[in-house]
């Protein structure tokens, strides 16, 4: 290995010590900073020196690269690291966003009340004593079956969602929207229905209904994860520029909402690299 490549390695470690400052701590940056500088300056050294004897600038460059080469195998661990955790975080994003849905909707309907006892009648008693029973009524069959409420139908959706039958809860959500197009879970409906697209990496679909939540229900509890989403799809497509735009949407608008900003900051993180 030459001089000039051994410099060349050290601008190499250099630039993937500067490019994981946005990700790793800062006192393992710093460290491996420190570290590579040191190599730096002892190679500029041999260069303005001739480097000595050719046996010993020979050894001294090859303990170098050894060291350089060590060097690189921390950074790519605490990259990995970071990626390990970027996911952890994902994880508990969607985990939150599960909570929250099974929180905001409540059960459905329990079966029908048992028929009413039958009941004594005054006027009936048995000289034995015994007491004459009328039955209650029997209630008639209704002619046709009733629509299911919109919780019902969100409550069934959500379930086959999080059983991963993504098609059919497309379904559901659809019809409940086309429905009850005014109800309080329409927006959240619109949502999963996007999520449901998104997981069949159905990507342009999935936009389009997060914008028609951002856009059309303007006080949807799911907005603030709408464009978080966004960002993720862009991603998915490639697209930097609208991915960055999105997750700054996020800090932007909602600044109160610590968990969602702080994984819309890791990923603009990951994007700066």
């Amino acid at each position: 290995m030459t001089k000039r490549e051994a410099l060349g390695g050290v601008g190499i470690a250099l630039v993937l010590g500067l490019g994981l400052s946005a990700c790793a701590s800062p006192s393992d940056v710093s460290d491996l900073r420190a570290q590579i500088d040191t190599v730096s300056t002892r190679v500029s050294k041999l260069e303005r020196n001739g480097g000595g004897s050719a046996g010993s600038g020979g050894s001294q460059l090859a303990d170098m690269e050894t060291r350089l080469d060590n060097q690189k195998l921390r950074i790519a661990r605490l990259r990995d690291r970071v990626e390990r955790i970027n996911h952890r975080l994902d994880e508990l994003m969607n985990k939150i966003e599960t909570q929250s849905a099974q929180a905001a909707t409540p059960a459905p309907a329990g079966a029908a009340q048992a028929s009413n006892p039958p009941v004594a009648s005054p006027a009936n008693q048995a000289a034995g004593g015994a007491t004459a029973v009328v039955p209650a009524p029997v209630a008639t069959k209704p002619s046709a079956v009733p629509a299911q409420s919109p919780d019902m139908i969100y409550h069934q959706a959500y379930s086959d969602y999080q059983q991963g039958h993504y098609e059919i809860a497309i379904k559901e959500f659809s019809s409940l929207v086309e429905q009850y197009p005014d109800s309080h879970l329409a927006s959240s409906a619109v949502f999963w229905e996007a999520q449901s697209h998104y997981n069949l990496k159905h990507y342009h679909r999935a936009l389009a209904l997060y914008d028609a939540v951002i856009h059309k229900y303007v006080d949807s509890p799911k907005k603030a994860t709408a464009y978080y989403k966004k960002g993720q799809v862009y991603e998915q497509l490639n697209n930097r520029k609208l991915a960055v735009h999105n997750y700054r949407r996020v800090l932007e608008l909602f600044p109160l909402d610590q968990q969602l900003d702080d994984l819309a900051k890791r990923r603009l993180s990951r994007l700066d690299e």
